[in-house]
């Protein structure tokens, strides 16, 4: 095809008119991250890791999504703006976008704001934040050694033109470039399904604890599974899949996640390492990055606990073993107040003595 030809065809149809005047939706995206990892910092000279925040975007729209990036730069703690699939690699901005990061004092309020212009066609990773490590120590921003980042994005998705059939019309006419989606939806009914189970065809045996579930589900969600149910096993003839080596708590968690992508915070924040254990069994790859990064950037005194008793090397998050230690070293009074702690002590009290000696060896 010639490209007069092609010109020829990709013209509207006779009577037709499209719309070529350019608008812009303004996306406004409000952000806080917790960076709990401070706590374990006793300076800022040697420091050298960077941690990324979780992935977030606009509620009504999945098609502007970001990720920060901290670390540390000579004398200075800088903060980066990307997208979350192409961290680790330069792509352009496709639109303008606004940002305004600022610290959060002890009072919740911004101070040290910075803001950004990032005209089209930015090549990120871009800097959008630095503070000198001076001023971030000595600032009022530490709450028990948490620093909360304020992050503010305005972004602009392009409008698509419409062509319109039949006589011109004065008036412009817009769609959204977006997708129609009824993820909402969707979720609410598989959560429905995850609550009554109708029309299941496998039953997990959980330590002598029964669930109900779906194998197309189960398959779909988890490579472990689907290789389970693909092949004549024990499992798929009988419709029966024995589990030892999870507690009941937490496979329920792992299966509401299965079903419906979603655990709550508190579930998160109590139960972080068994869940990061059994994703790591099932391959479920998402749920185990946002427990690392519960376990790392949003350490509370419950998980802190929960990874100071694991005693298996081989347990995949035995390496986060070492930020618990620090947590429990600045923060013992708030660990040992818990119930898990009290009740620790009554069943395990050799744990907890080893727990301590840890604590002594830190400080050495």
């Amino acid at each position: 095809m010639s490209d007069q030809q092609a010109n020829k065809e990709a013209l509207p149809p006779p009577g037709s008119m499209i719309c070529c005047q350019t608008q812009n939706q303004v996306i406004q995206l409000k952000f806080e991250w917790t960076f709990q990892h401070f706590a374990f910092l006793n300076s800022f000279e040697k420091w050298g890791d960077y941690y990324d925040s979780s992935e977030f975007h606009h509620e009504n729209t999945t098609r502007s999504r970001w990720i920060l990036r901290l670390f540390g730069q000579g004398n200075h703690v800088k903060v980066n703006l990307n997208r979350p699939y192409f961290n680790n690699t330069n792509t352009p901005l496709e639109t303008p976008v606004r940002v305004t990061i600022a610290l959060l004092s002890t009072k919740r309020e911004k101070i040290f704001s910075q803001h950004h212009s990032l005209p089209r066609y930015t090549q990120l990773p871009f800097c959008v934040y630095q503070i000198e490590k001076k001023v971030l120590v000595e600032s009022e921003c530490f709450v028990n050694g948490k620093l909360t980042i304020d992050c503010e994005i305005e972004s602009f998705i392009a409008q698509v033109p419409v062509i319109l059939s039949g006589k011109p019309s004065t008036e412009a006419a817009y769609i959204p470039e977006k997708s129609f989606s009824n993820s909402d939806q969707l979720v609410a009914q598989l959560e429905e399904l995850y609550d009554n189970m109708k029309f299941s065809d496998i039953t997990v045996n959980v330590r002598g604890r029964r669930f109900q579930a779906h194998k197309n589900i189960l398959a779909t969600r988890s490579t472990v599974f689907a290789a389970m149910f693909e092949h004549p096993t024990k499992e798929n003839l009988t419709h029966q899949v024995e589990i030892k080596d999870v507690d009941p708590a937490v496979f329920g968690e792992i299966l509401r996640y299965i079903y419906t992508g979603r655990l709550s915070e508190s579930t998160m924040r109590k139960m972080s390492a068994g869940i990061l254990a059994a994703a790591d069994k099932y391959l479920l790859e998402q749920l185990k990055m946002e427990c690392e990064t519960q376990l790392i950037h949003r350490m509370s005194a419950e998980n802190c606990l929960e990874l100071l008793l694991i005693t298996d090397e081989h347990h995949p998050a035995f390496h986060l073993k070492k930020y618990a230690v620090e947590f429990f070293r600045r923060f013992s009074g708030e660990v040992m107040a818990t119930d898990e702690w009290e009740k620790t002590e009554k069943s395990h009290p050799e744990l907890c003595l080893t727990i301590l000696k840890l604590l002594v060896k830190s400080l050495v």
